[in-house]
């Protein structure tokens, strides 16, 4: 939820999100549970950091949604998915994404990653450690790096 508004802090960007839950993600935040009016609303728009959480439930490989990862960037906006399991994504999903934060994860989980990626690195996501994390990119070897967590109240 911060990262919709630290992208409108830093870049002024609107974010359009699917959001089973309906958490509350800011002012700058349109926020749906309806995948029929949410999708809708992402092809109707432009520049916004679309924000697709429970990617296992909402997306869940559905092939309907190819489209989302090759050609969402025409509208101009940046695609960010939260989710499980990267076997919840279509091969071609996942060959879309260019930058991966993944946590702990099983040796098949984390493979999976390794070979999506052609980063090796991604491997050793099985030794993380609770808010430790790996930051990679298809063009930089992952780098383990820490959850800064703001306290509340």
């Amino acid at each position: 939820m911060s990262l919709s508004r630290k992208w409108w802090r830093l870049r002024k960007r609107r974010s359009l999100v699917l959001d089973p839950n309906l958490d509350n993600w800011g002012e700058q935040a349109w926020v749906s549970d309806n995948e029929e009016k949410f999708w809708d609303a992402v092809w109707k728009t432009r520049d916004c950091l679309v924000i697709v959480d429970e990617a296992s439930e909402t997306i869940n490989r559905d092939k309907g949604l190819i489209s989302v990862f090759t050609r969402l960037r025409h509208q101009g906006h940046v695609l960010v998915c939260i989710g499980h399991s990267g076997i919840n994504l279509l091969p071609i999903m996942r060959e879309q994404i260019d930058t991966l934060y993944l946590f702990r994860t099983s040796l098949k989980a984390a493979s999976l990653w390794a070979e999506t990626m052609a980063q090796p690195g991604f491997r050793d996501a099985v030794d993380l450690a609770q808010f430790e994390f790996l930051f990679g990119t298809l063009y930089d070897a992952p780098r383990k790096m820490k959850l800064q967590l703001s306290r509340m109240g």
